[in-house]
């Protein structure tokens, strides 16, 4: 009787439905990027809605549960309005940071030229094919110009999208008691709507604390920084402490660009000396903060693992842009929160968060 050896089917066709399944995951990876960015015009909207929504609820709950039924819409209209204040006065910053940096363009162009000049290497005519410093420097004063212009156009067109999501949270303010029944329809009766509730006050609690310490640092980081800029008699004090308030609430990049633009611009208008002087002590300042007041602030629980921070700003700025940018840590939070509240996607919230162990994450 002759013996064949038995082939397990299962280890042949293994490796193939592996890779069936990771070329299917790279599709669906690859699927979901293109909607994302595709979908902007209404995703983003949306989900700056809804975290706006869930970050001011307490304020339009107080309102709501103390005046008579007729008033409640008094909440949601409160609510609008003072995030349409916050919102004001980050738009105003930028746009009075935007028209400081066109004036500084205009006046850095000479100086510029000169510095071009000291180098002790030829620059490449790569800027509008000029070859000479004095072109050069002209041509970079005039893209930052050209830039700082193009920041204000935005920020005055971004006024149609602003009305956009201050309309979408207002609607969702207004329909909060409506969609609570629709879950508890949908859902396992109260238990899972109530799941869901929590979900929603959860990420409204850690995006209130997210946003207020990122406020905070930031202005304190400002205020220590043009401390330090005005005592060492540098120009533009006020423009380089309000960049640093307003790059705070993009993560890791912004605090290393709030302290490159002063020292570029000190090695412009004086010399390497004094730069090297300007750059130490903002580096100084900022590990600081960022080692022991920041921790400190914001906790463990809270902050969102530095390299995940990273990745959702690469990720999320390829996405959307700017608006990805200041939404990469909040939706990263949101997904964290969500994920939490469900066994089987706890140990993917537990690699986002800080926490250590899965009861310390529980605990939050």
């Amino acid at each position: 009787m002759d013996s064949k050896p038995v082939t397990d089917d299962r280890s042949v066709q293994g490796p193939a439905i592996s890779l069936h399944t990771r070329l299917l995951l790279v599709i669906a990876a690859a699927a979901a990027f293109w909607l994302l960015r595709e979908a902007f015009a209404v995703l983003m909207p949306t989900l700056a809605a809804l975290l706006l929504a869930l970050a001011i609820w307490p304020l339009v709950a107080a309102i709501r549960d103390h005046v008579p039924r007729p008033l409640a819409w008094l909440g949601p209209l409160a609510g609008a309005l003072a995030v349409l204040a916050i919102l004001s006065v980050f738009f105003a910053g930028v746009g009075f940071a935007a028209r400081s940096i066109y004036r500084l363009a205009r006046d850095i162009g000479p100086q510029l030229g000169e510095r071009l000049g000291e180098l002790p290497f030829a620059m490449p005519g790569l800027i509008n094919g000029a070859a000479d410093p004095a072109s050069q420097a002209s041509s970079i004063s005039g893209g930052l110009a050209s830039g700082a212009l193009t920041a204000l156009n935005m920020t005055v067109s971004t006024l149609g999208g602003l009305v956009l999501i201050l309309f979408l949270m207002l609607l969702m303010l207004g329909e909060v008691g409506t969609w609570n029944a629709k879950l508890r329809a949908i859902t396992n009766g109260r238990r899972d709507a109530q799941r869901w509730i929590s979900i929603g006050q959860s990420v409204g609690a850690k995006f209130r604390a997210y946003f207020m310490t990122i406020l905070l640092i930031g202005g304190l980081s400002g205020l220590l920084y043009g401390g330090f800029l005005f005592l060492f008699g540098v120009e533009y004090v006020l423009l380089w402490a309000l960049l640093t308030i307003l790059l705070s609430f993009i993560p890791t990049v912004g605090s290393i660009i709030s302290g490159i633009l002063p020292t570029i611009y000190v090695f412009i208008t004086r010399d390497a000396a004094d730069a090297l002087i300007v750059g130490a002590g903002l580096l100084v300042i900022e590990q600081v903060l960022g080692n022991f007041v920041d921790p400190k602030l914001m906790g463990r629980r809270l902050a969102i693992s530095p390299l995940v921070v990273l990745i959702a700003l690469v990720f999320w700025t390829l996405v959307w842009g700017v608006a990805g940018a200041l939404l990469a840590v909040p939706l990263t939070v949101l997904a964290s929160v969500v994920m939490a509240h469900f066994d089987r996607w706890k140990p993917v919230a537990l690699l986002l968060s800080q926490c250590e162990t899965l009861k310390e994450l529980e605990g939050d």
